[in-house]
């Protein structure tokens, strides 16, 4: 979902369906039967294909750099000795590039062309300078990029077209597919696209989800690189720092983040990394952590 705001677009996922249902319950809002709830609406399938027609035409004329800012989002679907127990977040917009990854004993950070890592047990950080290329997620973003395309290609999701008037822009076209398998042996399952849309079609990105091996739950947002920005990745760099002692000012409630941007940004800037880094063990070998052992 897509916010305007004075200096950047901040940019955040789409809530899932049972986060709006519960919002729901507990604000009170209960539809009657035959309706639905805040004034939505939901439009007839022959008009849902249509849009899909029309945005899967629109989507083989662009490429990645098109849509060159996204957000990742990967999450264990099991733990278990072979599934990597991180939580990796990866944001690629014009005011924040950042990869972060929370584990049971540490926690990663790339920010500014270093990749950091900090130890539950002894607090102790290590770091290594590090291109964003070298992280492999713009790689990954790309591929992923290329099984939106195929997707779009199939004639047979399931089909969601809704009015929203509370979201910004307000109507959503939701496309389910069945299980698929790659060329490459990988499985995917319980894929699926979010376009959220003006009333004339147009979208300014979109969302992808699924299920991958087994292993990981992943979600990637694409969006136009361009004056794009997001509370989440700002959320990242200020928890990383004051946990290393680089701000005495602990992470605010989003509300008071979105609403005083000078104020968190000039946080964000006073930062000293190369003073951690100073201070912090060189590891030449430090890496992201995979994401399968």
């Amino acid at each position: 979902m897509y916010r305007n705001t004075t200096k950047k677009r901040l940019l955040l996922f789409a809530a899932p369906a049972w986060a709006v249902g519960l919002a729901c319950l507990l604000s009170g809002c209960i539809a009657l039967p035959g309706q639905e709830p805040f004034g939505e609406k939901t439009y007839p399938a022959e008009q849902a294909q249509a849009v899909y027609e029309k945005l899967s035409a629109d989507m083989a004329q662009q490429e990645f750099m098109d849509q060159s800012g996204y957000i990742i989002q990967i999450r264990p679907f099991i733990l278990s000795e072979d599934v990597s127990d991180f939580d990796y977040d990866v944001y690629k917009t014009e005011e924040y590039m950042v990869f972060a990854a929370e584990g049971s004993g540490e926690d990663y950070l790339w920010h500014k062309g270093r990749l950091y890592c900090s130890y539950y047990d002894n607090d102790h950080i290590t770091y290594r300078d590090m291109a964003w290329e070298d992280l492999g997620f713009e790689a990954y973003a790309e591929e992923r990029w290329s099984i939106v395309r195929q997707l779009l290609e199939r004639d047979d999701p399931e089909l969601t077209y809704q009015y929203i008037p509370m979201s910004s822009p307000p109507y959503l076209l939701k496309a389910a597919y069945p299980d698929i398998e790659l060329a490459d042996g990988r499985e995917i399952r319980f894929a699926e696209l979010y376009f959220y849309m003006d009333e004339d079609g147009s979208y300014d990105g979109f969302g992808m989800s699924w299920q991958e091996d087994r292993r990981h739950n992943v979600s990637i947002s694409y969006f136009s690189y361009e004056d794009s920005t997001s509370l989440q990745a700002e959320r990242s760099i200020w928890s990383f720092g004051y946990d290393a002692g680089l701000t005495d000012e602990g992470v605010p409630a989003l509300s008071d983040q979105s609403e005083d941007r000078e104020r968190c940004q000039a946080v964000i800037s006073g930062m000293d990394f190369d003073a951690l880094a100073e201070r912090s063990e060189y590891r030449e070998d430090l890496c992201v952590p995979p994401m399968t052992p």
